[in-house]
C-alpha cells in the first residue's frame, strides 16, 4: 500500500477513513444527486457535508465543512434520500430553481412485478469482472470525503485528524488503485485471493441483486476494499490468519455502514442481515490493522474430540450433555449470511480446513415459522433427546420477544419428551449508540431434563402457579436492577423487554412439568398444525404468562403498592411515559402495554401513533377530554391529576386547582388510599416530565406540595 502511495497526502498525512455514496441521475431534472440520507458527517468533530450545485454540469460539487455551528449541524440532519416511515418507499430529493422534486427509490429503478411474484427492475445485472459501476449504470459510486490523521508534535501517540473535502489528487490516487487491482484481477481470482462465487438466491441474498445489481460476492467491495482483502488472504499463512482476513472483511465492505454520530465504520453484520445503505464507509490499511494483525485466544483441549457437521436429526451418538442454540423461525438467515466469508476461503482454504465441505448447508437448515418449521425443530430436539442419558440435560439458548416463538419453543420441548428445569438470563449486549431503541440484552440459557412421569393438572390451577413463578422470575431480575443502581449504575441491566422474555422462561417452566393439562395431551397438542386466525392452546397459555408479566413491570419511581391499585388505563399511561422519558418512542411498545393492561382504546391516550415516534397526550393535549365516565382514563386519579396540571399550567390558583382535584375524585375524604395515589403520581409526573416538559413537571411539583399540605376535609 505504501510503495503505491494510496493513502497518504505526500504532506505527513495519512489515510483512515475513505467515505463512498451512492449516485443517481434525478429523471425529473437530470441531474446527478448525491443519495445522502444525512449530510452529517461527524457529530463529535462537527464535520458536515454541503451539495454545491453546479448548474452547467447539472450534478453537485461537495464541500466538507469543519466546525459546523449549531444550525449546520441541525440542517445537515435533513439529506437527499428520505422516508416518511417504517416501511415506507424511500425517495431521493433535492430542489432545482426553488423547486423540491421527489422519486421514490423504486420508481428510479423502475421496479415492477413479475409473473413469479418476485420484483423486477431495469437495473443491469453485474459481471463478474465488474469492480464499479459502469459509466451507463443507474447506481454510480462516489468517493465524497476522506478523513486524514497524523501524529501530534511531541513524539507521543497521540493523533491528529482531519476531514477533507475530495481533491483531484484524491481521485488520482482512487484511479491508481483501480489500474492496479485490474491488472492482477485475472491472477489473484485463480489463485482464490479474490472470491469467484456467484450469489445464490435467497431471502437475504435476493436483495442484493434486486437492490443492487450485485451477482458475485465480490461485487460486495470496492476496489480499495478488494485490493488491501486480495493482499491479506495472500498473506495469510495458517487458520488464524483466515479468521483474521474474516474479521477484517466483516469491517470492510460496501455494506459496512458509516456511523457520524460515533465516527466509526461499522461492521457489516452488525444486525446479521446484507444491508445495502447508500453510503458506506471504508478503513484505510492502519484502521483496518487492528482486524488483520490481532491475537486469537486460543483454549485446547485436554480430551479427545471429533467434530462432525450434520443434521441434529441425524445425531446417533450418546451423551450427557447437548448444547443448542436454535434458529428463530427465519429471524437470522445464517445459511445465507454464512456464504460472505464462504467466498472469501472455498478456493485456497487454509490447512486446518483444508477436510470441510465449503458450502452453506442451506438444504440441512431448518427453515420457515409455521409447522413445517416446527416440525423439524421437534425431529433434531426429539433425536438428541432419545441419545441423552436418563440422567442427562440440555441447555437451550433462546433470544427472542415473540410469544408466538415462544409458543413454539414450548410446543418443541414437550413434544421431544423435555422439561424445561431452571432458566437463567444472561446478558449479553451492552449499552451502544449503534443500538437505540427497546432491544433485548441477553439470552435465555433455558436448562432442560427428560421428562419424567406423566403429570396432571388443569388451567384453573395452572394459572396461580404460573402467576407466583413469572412474579418471581420478574422480582428476581428486578431486584438486581436496584442492586445496581445502588452501586451508581445510571442504565438498568434488565430492560423491559428483558423482563418480558424472563417472564417467558419461567412460564416454561411450570408448563412443561405436565404431559397432561385440562385433559389434553400436551405432546399431541404440541405436534398440532396452527390454524390461521386460531390461537392454539398453547398460544393461549404462553399469552397468559406474556400478560402477567407485562402487568409487574412496576415503573421505577413507583412503589408496587400504589402501582397494584392503579387501573389498567393509568397503569399503561404511567409505563409508557417512563419507557419516554429513556427516549423509547415505539408504537410496538404501545401495542403491548395496551394488550397487557386490558386498555381498548390506548389511541385516545397518544399525541402521536407514529411507528418510531410515538408519543403520549400530555395534561395541555388532554385539556377537558377524557373526563367523562365513557373514556377509559375517565373517573381514575391520574385523569385527575393531568387535569389539575393542565389548570396550573393556565395560571389557576393552587387552591382551586386543589378544590377541582377533590371535586373529580369523589372518595377525597373517605378513602386516604386516594389521597395516597394522587400524591404518587404527582411525584413521579414531576420526575419524569423535568426534561420532556419542564413546564408541566413543575406544576406537578406545585401539585404534590398542596396535596401534602391539604387537611382531612380540608
Amino acid at each position: 500500500i505504501d510503495r503505491l502511495g494510496v493513502e497518504e497526502d505526500g504532506a505527513g498525512w495519512r489515510a483512515k477513513v475513505f467515505l463512498y455514496c451512492v449516485e443517481a441521475r434525478c429523471p425529473e431534472t437530470g441531474w446527478m444527486v448525491p443519495l445522502l440520507p444525512s449530510l452529517l458527517v461527524s457529530k463529535g468533530h462537527r464535520v458536515v457535508a454541503k451539495l454545491i450545485p453546479v448548474p452547467s454540469e447539472r450534478r453537485y460539487a461537495i464541500e466538507i465543512v469543519t466546525g459546523a455551528s449549531d444550525a449546520e449541524m441541525k440542517a445537515a440532519e435533513v439529506g437527499t434520500v428520505r422516508s416518511d416511515g417504517r416501511g415506507k418507499d424511500p425517495y431521493l430529493v433535492h430542489t432545482v430553481g426553488g423547486r423540491e422534486h421527489r422519486t421514490t427509490i423504486s420508481t428510479l429503478r423502475g421496479d415492477y412485478r413479475m409473473p413469479d411474484g418476485t420484483t423486477g427492475n431495469r437495473l443491469r445485472m453485474w459481471e463478474l469482472s465488474d469492480i464499479k459501476p459502469r459509466p451507463d449504470d443507474l447506481f454510480q459510486e462516489r468517493l465524497y470525503c476522506v478523513q486524514w490523521m497524523r501524529p501530534k508534535p511531541g513524539g507521543n501517540a497521540r493523533m491528529d485528524y482531519e476531514f477533507r473535502t475530495v481533491t483531484e489528487a484524491d481521485l488520482e490516487r482512487e484511479r491508481r488503485v483501480e489500474s492496479y487491482l485490474e491488472e492482477r484481477l485475472d491472477e489473484w481470482t485463480e489463485k482464490g485471493w479474490i472470491p469467484d462465487m456467484r450469489i445464490e438466491s435467497g431471502r437475504e441474498t435476493d436483495r442484493l441483486l434486486r437492490e443492487r445489481g450485485w451477482t458475485h460476492w465480490r461485487h460486495l467491495f470496492n476496489p480499495r476494499q478488494l485490493l488491501i482483502a486480495g493482499l491479506a488472504t495472500s498473506a495469510r499463512a495458517s487458520g488464524p490468519g483466515a479468521i483474521a482476513v474474516c474479521k477484517a472483511l466483516n469491517f470492510n465492505s460496501r455494506l459496512s455502514q458509516w456511523h457520524s454520530g460515533t465516527s466509526v465504520v461499522n461492521h457489516t453484520f452488525y444486525n446479521q442481515a446484507l444491508n445495502t445503505f447508500y453510503n458506506h464507509g471504508m478503513r484505510a490499511s492502519v484502521y483496518n490493522a487492528g482486524q488483520l494483525l490481532g491475537d486469537f485466544a486460543s483454549f485446547p483441549l485436554a480430551v479427545r474430540t471429533d467434530v462432525a457437521a450434520l443434521s441434529a436429526s441425524e445425531f446417533s451418538q450418546s451423551c450427557e450433555l447437548v448444547i443448542t442454540d436454535p434458529p428463530y423461525g427465519d429471524a437470522v438467515n445464517y445459511e445465507e449470511i454464512l456464504e460472505f466469508f464462504i467466498a472469501w476461503l472455498r478456493k485456497n482454504p487454509p490447512p486446518e480446513f483444508a477436510g470441510w465441505t465449503w458450502d452453506s448447508r442451506r438444504d440441512l437448515a431448518i427453515k420457515g415459522s409455521d409447522h413445517d418449521f416446527k416440525t423439524g425443530m421437534i425431529a433434531a430436539y426429539r433425536r438428541m433427546t432419545e441419545h441423552m442419558a436418563d440422567n442427562g440435560l440440555q441447555l437451550i439458548m433462546f433470544t427472542h420477544q415473540s410469544g408466538a416463538i415462544w409458543s413454539d419453543m414450548a410446543g418443541i420441548v414437550w413434544a421431544s419428551g423435555l422439561q424445561v428445569t431452571a432458566a437463567w438470563y444472561v446478558v449479553t449486549e451492552t449499552n451502544s449508540a449503534l443500538r437505540e431503541g427497546s432491544y433485548v440484552k441477553g439470552t435465555v440459557l433455558l436448562v432442560c431434563r427428560k421428562r419424567q412421569g406423566a403429570a396432571r393438572t388443569s388451567r384453573s390451577d395452572l394459572a396461580f402457579d404460573l402467576e407466583d413463578e413469572v412474579r418471581r422470575q420478574i422480582e428476581t431480575l428486578t431486584g438486581l436492577n436496584q442492586r445496581a443502581k445502588a452501586r451508581n449504575r445510571d442504565e438498568n441491566v434488565f430492560e423491559d423487554a428483558d423482563l418480558q422474555m424472563a417472564g417467558y422462561a419461567a412460564a416454561l417452566r411450570v408448563l412443561t412439568h405436565y404431559s397432561t393439562i385440562d385433559g389434553k395431551d400436551m405432546v399431541a397438542e404440541a405436534e398440532r398444525p396452527r390454524v390461521k386466525g386460531q390461537k392454539t392452546f398453547v398460544d393461549e397459555l404462553i399469552g397468559f404468562a406474556v400478560d402477567t408479566a407485562n402487568t409487574l413491570l412496576v415503573p421505577h419511581g413507583l412503589a408496587a403498592g400504589i402501582w397494584d391499585k392503579l387501573k389498567g388505563p393509568e397503569r399503561f399511561y404511567l409505563k409508557m411515559l417512563e419507557m419516554e422519558s429513556r427516549g423509547l418512542h415505539t408504537l410496538d411498545n404501545c401495542q403491548n402495554f395496551a394488550k397487557a393492561f386490558r386498555v381498548k382504546d390506548f389511541p385516545a391516550m397518544m399525541a402521536s401513533n407514529q411507528a418510531n415516534k410515538a408519543r403520549l397526550k400530555g395534561a395541555d393535549d388532554f385539556g377537558k377530554s377524557e373526563m367523562g365516565e365513557t373514556a377509559e382514563l375517565g373517573g381514575t386519579v391520574l385523569r385527575a391529576v393531568l387535569y389539575a396540571l393542565w389548570e396550573l399550567g393556565r395560571d389557576v390558583d393552587a387552591d382551586e386547582a386543589m378544590a377541582h382535584l377533590r371535586l373529580n375524585l369523589p372518595d377525597w375524604i373517605g378513602d386516604a388510599s386516594v389521597r395516597e395515589r394522587a400524591l404518587a403520581v404527582a411525584d413521579y409526573l414531576a420526575a419524569k416530565l423535568e426534561r420532556m416538559r419542564p413546564d408541566e413537571a413543575a406544576s406537578a411539583r406545585v401539585l404534590s406540595q398542596a396535596i401534602q399540605n391539604q387537611k382531612l376535609g380540608g
